[in-house]
């Protein structure tokens, strides 16, 4: 067997077992065995190893890190996600996070089988640097944590709602949630759906010309990713409802991790993202300088980086300064995830610009 194969093999693998792991995850959640809990977790670590090693030869088999288009980064911060949540489940006792978590990493995952490209997929020119695992691994790996502070900020505020008895306000809570991922997932098939036409645009950066990736989206383009976003919309609000309704009753909070762990679990790993994002932007201003000849150019993914960067600044500035811990915590963590999802996924499918890789 070749090594593309065992890579895709080994991937695939993965992908079936973070939805093992899922059931599992939430089989727990739901009954509080503490053996279903056990053995998600097994095979969750299985799960990331096959992932790790399918990282591995993707690496070898392309010779460039496995960074470089919407699959491989996408593989990658599931593989993230995976790996910071299971070092908070080790220090932390946040297990009945992982239904949030571990399912979400299996959404990424399969999103990220579909774009899946061979091995022999030409790497462009711009990408073709060493700079290419240092930046986006480092992106990447930020990106995973603030996706562990957003679910350990929901159960926060999720618990608070329980131990309040606001059994109304859990309901809508979920409601808003699997909306939202909804309407995202929708769109991410819609754009696929669509299939915009792509052409190369010369523009002038730095005094030179260089081709940007323009998507050209007719009418009928639109309407189908508008159709396909009300369809997730629709079906994560009732998902939703359902899965309020089953968390909405006495006793339940018991089975959550206490409010004290799950904002201490937000706040870390947003402390932690937050450097790790700092590093990767300026290492993609030097990586920029070396490629387009200059370190900043207002491009929508550098715009966005920034204003992700600037929001977990202000978090941080407001929990350390001003005392904000808590539920208003918890709502800025969830928050962020919008701005996180909006650069690393919104800017790539709904602007055009330099970093308009596919």
């Amino acid at each position: 067997m070749d090594l593309v194969k065992l890579e895709q093999i080994l991937f695939y693998v993965s992908v079936a077992a973070y939805l093992g792991a899922s059931v599992f995850y939430i089989w727990y959640l739901v009954s509080r065995n503490v053996r279903a809990g056990n053995i998600g977790a097994i095979v969750l670590i299985l799960g990331l190893t096959a992932h790790t090693v399918a990282l591995v030869l993707r690496w070898v088999t392309t010779g460039h890190a496995p960074m470089a288009n919407m699959y491989e980064s996408l593989s990658l911060f599931a593989w993230g996600l995976v790996l910071f949540y299971l070092i908070a489940e080790r220090f932390y006792p946040i297990k009945s996070a992982g239904a949030i978590v571990v399912p979400t990493a299996f959404v990424i995952s399969s999103v990220a089988a579909m774009f899946y490209v061979g091995s022999d997929d030409p790497l462009m020119p711009a990408l073709d640097s060493y700079w290419l695992w240092i930046h986006v691994s480092i992106a990447m790996l930020a990106y995973g944590l603030f996706a562990l502070a957003f679910g350990a900020g929901f159960f926060y505020i999720i618990q608070e709602y329980l131990l309040k008895k606001q059994y109304r306000h859990v309901v809508i809570a979920f409601t808003l949630l699997l909306a939202a991922l909804g309407a995202v997932a929708g769109l991410k098939l819609g754009t696929m759906w669509a299939e915009p036409a792509k052409y190369l645009d010369t523009r002038v950066i730095a005094g030179e010309f260089q081709e940007v990736v323009e998507s050209d989206y007719s009418g009928t383009d639109i309407l189908k990713m508008l159709g396909a976003t009300g369809i997730g919309l629709l079906v994560g609000m009732v998902l939703g409802f359902l899965a309020g309704k089953g968390a909405s009753r006495p006793g339940f909070s018991s089975r959550l991790p206490s409010l004290d762990v799950l904002d201490e679990v937000s706040y870390r790993a947003i402390a932690f993202g937050f450097p790790l994002l700092t590093i990767g932007i300026i290492t993609g201003a030097i990586w920029a300088d070396q490629a387009w000849g200059r370190w900043w150019g207002w491009d929508p993914k550098e715009t966005w980086s920034l204003i992700t960067w600037l929001y977990y600044g202000g978090y941080l500035h407001l929990r350390l300064t001003m005392g904000w811990r808590g539920r208003h915590s918890a709502i800025l963590a969830v928050i962020g995830l919008i701005a996180v999802l909006f650069t690393y996924l919104g800017v790539n499918l709904l602007l055009s610009g330099l970093h308009s890789y596919g």
